[in-house]
């Protein structure tokens, strides 16, 4: 049986740390900074502090999962049209 889930079921702020992304993930430090130097996850600087968007964080996810039909098709489903990694913020 395969596992699938929800993006809209992943209980996340809307702005998160590197700390965060760590605890969300279940991944350590070196990892998390690591898919973020790769752009992997993309981020944004603050200062000298690290943001992640939660849109970033799902576009992430829905780029590397192995269910990204079912993703596709919950995205589809909700708002008539395929979800974009840059349907997020007007930043």
């Amino acid at each position: 049986m395969s596992k699938h889930f929800l993006l809209d079921d992943i209980d996340c702020p809307d702005l998160m740390t590197v700390s965060d992304l760590q605890h969300i993930l279940h991944i350590g430090r070196n990892t998390a900074y690591h898919l973020l130097s790769s752009g992997q996850i993309q981020h944004l600087r603050v200062g000298r502090s690290i943001r992640i968007p939660r849109c970033y964080l799902l576009a992430y996810l829905q780029t590397t999962c192995y269910n990204k039909d079912t993703v596709t098709q919950q995205a589809v489903g909700k708002g008539g049209k395929e979800a974009k990694s840059n349907d997020c913020y007007d930043l």
